[in-house]
């Protein structure tokens, strides 16, 4: 875990945010608040597409018309011309308690396809475990006992 967390506050610009990534070599935020609370998180994913043109790019539907991209990509293009973090960031996140085992931690990220979880204590973020850190836990400590039906991560709706 990284106790370290690079953090952005709400209202922060997209700009500024996406240095603060570039800067620290992280590829999430968490957003928190004027008190320190996590408010949500923003990733690459969030702001890939900032400054380019709406996706033009069409489907053949079997009918022989153009169809629309899928909605995710037309979402991931709206979501990164925001212009303030809380725009862009993401309000459902998984999060989970300095006390959680690792193993716990691995599966939630392959449950819910993500790459870093917040470690808070109450809403406060107290560190951040990414892929990176799971991989290092398990090389370092190889017997971590991990019970599949234990699931102790829990999804914080924001």
């Amino acid at each position: 875990m990284t106790r370290d967390v690079i953090t952005v506050r709400k209202g922060a610009s997209i700009d500024g945010a996406a240095r603060l990534m570039a800067e620290h070599g992280v590829s999430g935020l968490p957003v928190v608040d004027a008190d320190g609370y996590l408010v949500g998180m923003l990733t690459e994913s969030d702001i890939l597409l900032k400054g380019l043109h709406a996706p033009a790019e069409r489907r053949v539907s079997t009918n022989g018309l153009f169809a629309p991209l899928p909605d995710a990509v037309d979402e991931a293009h709206r979501r990164a011309q925001s212009e303030r973090v809380e725009e862009a960031m993401t309000t459902n996140i998984v999060v989970f308690s300095e006390e959680s085992p690792v193993a716990n931690i691995a599966r939630a990220m392959i449950e819910h396809a993500i790459n870093r979880v917040p470690i808070v204590e109450g809403r406060k973020v107290v560190g951040i475990v990414s892929r990176k850190d799971v991989v290092r836990a398990i090389a370092a400590d190889s017997g971590d006992d991990y019970d599949p039906d234990k699931h102790v991560g829990k999804v914080l709706k924001l």
